[in-house]
């Protein structure tokens, strides 16, 4: 069986056992596709959380996957390392043995929300570095499949700091399951006699994956969408009026702003740089799995990668109002394309030119991300005694 075929075997056999909330199977999949992936699943109690976990871990693993649960009190030993005591009674030698966590290739967390800080902070370490420490020592972790549920509502849940959240690649959200979708996990669960994780096969060896994932890695992009993802992530990042630095944030910092209707507007806190390193991972798995990508393609995966990494101003219900955002950013991005903003910008960057200057200003003042490229060049050409500063878009915006 070829490599493609053993994924969609994957996403097959999973499809099977799993009932309801099928759209986030692809994404799941698609995520395991890079090195020392790591995925986060959000829902209510009783959804499926640890149920989609395990099948993934085991499809992927088989038996060499091990889960530590947050609902128990996890301490320091079983997640990273304990002392061999009969090492330093008899050699007065510390001698560490590395918890079966950090060997094994599937790591699964049930209920993060619920451990302890201490304990976090070790994983974290891990997720960011590759790496683990105990008592001075320290052990490189190759590579794995790390997958992670949670309920943020639970009452016992420890507030984690967004940078840890932030190593997560993608977080998936799980609904309720509609009438329909009861009757079908019924007659699913008589089929394969109450044990859908445990029938999972194994269906890719790790040897396997880590081909996959070194062809992934290899796949190169062309230009444009490349250009496309960075165009995105920075849209949800923007602001003239420096919001990274400000300690007034949205909607005090957008009061009298002339983006006031923009993205960005919306957006309180930005998604991090990670979101741009994510979603080209997330962009070269799948043209390698299914052979091209589009720009429809590119803002849906979009939409798995921004929710945890990012707050908004007002929310609702939160994929819907970042579906929302995204929907909006489509229609820009056609705008540009139908204004050639980004080849009057590149003409530009080569000289300065009157016209095209004039007609530059007319585009920036509808589109944050232009107007900042704009500015920067308004700087050079400040410094050239070509443009006058009073004359430039950064002090037309600055007095709005």
């Amino acid at each position: 069986m070829s490599l493609k075929k053993a994924v969609l075997k994957l996403k097959e056999e999973i499809g099977s056992r799993f009932v309801g909330n099928e759209e986030v199977i692809d994404i799941a999949i698609l995520n395991q596709l890079h090195k020392r992936s790591s995925t986060l699943i959000r829902a209510q109690r009783g959804v499926g959380k640890s149920t989609l976990m395990l099948l993934i871990l085991r499809g992927i693993t088989g038996e060499d996957y091990v889960v530590i649960s947050g609902a128990s009190e996890v301490k320091r030993g079983e997640v990273v390392g304990r002392l061999h005591i009969p090492s330093l009674e008899r050699e007065g030698v510390e001698r560490v043995l590395w918890a079966a966590f950090v060997q094994a290739k599937g790591k699964g967390i049930d209920e993060v929300n619920r451990l302890n800080p201490y304990t976090t902070s070790n994983i974290h370490h891990m997720m960011q570095f590759g790496e683990v420490w105990a008592y001075g020592q320290r052990v490189k972790v190759g590579d794995y499949v790390l997958i992670a549920n949670e309920n943020p509502a639970d009452p016992t849940t420890f507030i984690h700091p967004p940078p840890f959240y932030d190593r997560f690649d993608v977080c998936i959200y799980l609904n309720s399951l509609s009438l329909s979708d009861k009757f079908k996990l019924q007659s699913l669960l008589e089929s394969y006699g109450g044990e859908l994780v445990e029938s999972m096969p194994q269906v890719l060896t790790f040897e396997e994956l880590q081909s996959i994932r070194k062809e992934v890695d290899e796949v190169e992009l062309d230009s444009e969408t490349i250009g496309l993802i960075n165009m995105l992530v920075r849209d949800f990042q923007a602001c003239v009026r420096g919001r990274e630095f400000s300690e007034v944030k949205p909607p005090i910092l957008c009061e009298g702003c002339h983006f006031l209707k923009d993205v960005c507007s919306n957006i309180k806190d930005p998604p991090s740089e990670r979101s741009t390193i994510v979603l080209t991972q997330l962009v070269k798995a799948k043209i390698w799995l299914e052979g091209k990508i589009s720009q429809d393609d590119i803002l849906s995966l979009a939409l798995w990668v921004f929710p945890h990494r990012m707050n908004l101003v007002k929310t609702r219900n939160l994929l819907n109002d970042i579906r929302e955002l995204l929907m909006r950013e489509r229609v820009k991005m056609d705008e540009r394309v139908n204004r050639r903003q980004w080849l009057i910008l590149s003409k530009l960057m080569n000289g300065f030119d009157r016209g095209l200057y004039t007609y530059a200003r007319e585009v920036a003042v509808e589109d944050p991300v232009f107007a900042e490229e704009l500015m920067k060049l308004e700087k050079t050409w400040i410094k050239e005694g070509i443009l006058r500063e009073e004359d430039t878009l950064g002090v037309y915006l600055r007095w709005r």
